[in-house]
């Protein structure tokens, strides 16, 4: 139930991998990861490699820092698979604009999920 934040100001990156589960444990890091978003921010990348299991607060966060970074016109990458969610769900939920996408070595090409 935690979340590493790191941001990269030199790349107008932000980088969050979320481990375990994705709920409302994790509100205090998503709300200090939205206070980084600004118009300087090019990219936000989301490691969902290593949760577990997503509750309806977390998916509600997500969505909290998906419209912020919408707001900024922020890209998001979520790399991996959110377990439970498919990507219709995410669509319906707000999340919008998804494709997918694959890491590689620090570069996202290919398939992972692209939302912006």
């Amino acid at each position: 139930m935690s979340m590493c934040v790191s941001h990269y100001p030199e790349e107008d990156r932000l980088d969050l991998t979320i481990e375990e589960n994705l709920d409302l444990t994790l509100t205090r890091q998503i709300l200090e990861a939205c206070r980084i978003v600004d118009r300087g921010l090019i990219t936000c990348v989301i490691d969902c490699t290593r949760i577990t299991r997503v509750f309806d607060s977390g998916l509600a966060l997500l969505i909290l820092l998906s419209e912020k970074l919408r707001a900024f016109g922020v890209r998001l990458v979520v790399i991996g698979e959110i377990p439970g969610l498919s990507v219709s769900t995410l669509q319906v939920s707000g999340v919008r604009h998804v494709s997918t996408a694959v890491a590689s070595r620090h570069r996202y090409v290919g398939s992972g999920r692209l939302f912006r």
